[in-house]
This record gives C-alpha cells, structure tokens and sequence, in this order.
C-alpha cells in the first residue's frame, strides 16, 4: 500500500466509525438537546397564546385547548426523557398550530364574507324601493299631466 492509498484508507474507515456511533447515539440526548427541546416547547406555547389572541371570532378554542395538551404531553415526556417522543409531539404541535391560523383566517374571512353580503342585501333593497319610488313618482306626474291638459 502507498502512502495515500494508507491516508485514504484511514479516513474512509474513521469516517465509517464516525457514522456507527451516530447511529448507535442517535436515539440518546446530547448535552444541550434537553434545553433545545425545553425551548422548542416553550416557544410554541408562546405561539399558542398568540393564536388565541389573533382568534378574535372564538372558532378554534378545542384546536387551542388540544395544542396546548400536546405541549404539556411534549413537556412530561420531556422530563421522561423520552426525547425521539418528544420530537413527534412538537412536530404534531406545529402541524395543529397550522391549522390553527388557517381556520382563523378562514373564519375572519367568512366573517368579511357575510358581512359584505349584508350590505349588498341592504343596498339592493334600497335599491329596489329607490325604484318603486321612482315608479310612482313617474306615475303621479303623468296622472297630474294628463288630468291639466
């Protein structure tokens, strides 16, 4: 073997021994992953408050109240230790928390929505008695024309 061929070769079998204790140490917690989950947890109940703030119309209190139980579920399997669990739970989380803003927002917009068909309601009925009005008014003046001649 040359000497590249030995330096290759080293490298090739560290970084092979590297991937195995990856793969061996994946499912424990590094030093700082338990504070990183704590403040993944945290930040979405952060973002839960904030979406019950923006659901002015009440329409997804369960969704909300569910979120949050997940996020207590995240933080009891959290102190469990049971960090690949923990991960599934934020990942769900974030999902519900997507939902979240999609139903609020539809539900302002059907709000918008309802409201605008209430004033084009109101406008074609002032419209149609605009016209009744209009209608009479016509008549009188051609029954006041036709009664002076």
């Amino acid at each position: 073997m040359t000497a590249r061929t030995r330096g290759t070769t080293l490298v090739l079998c560290a970084a092979i021994t590297f991937m195995g204790v990856g793969r061996v140490g994946g499912g424990l917690a590094l030093a700082g992953e338990e504070d990183d989950l704590q403040r993944q947890i945290d930040t979405q109940r952060t973002g839960a408050a904030d979406l019950e703030r923006l659901d002015e119309l009440k329409s997804t209190g369960d969704e909300i109240a569910i979120l949050r139980s997940w996020l207590d579920e995240a933080w009891n399997l959290r102190a469990k230790h049971e960090y690949d669990q923990v991960r599934e739970v934020l990942d769900r989380s974030l999902k519900q928390a997507d939902l979240i803003r999609a139903k609020i927002t539809t539900s302002k917009l059907r709000a918008q929505a309802a409201k605008r068909e209430a004033a084009l309601a109101e406008l074609r009925a002032k419209i149609t008695k605009t016209r009744k009005a209009l209608a009479d008014t016509t008549a009188k003046k051609k029954a006041l024309e036709g009664s002076t001649q």
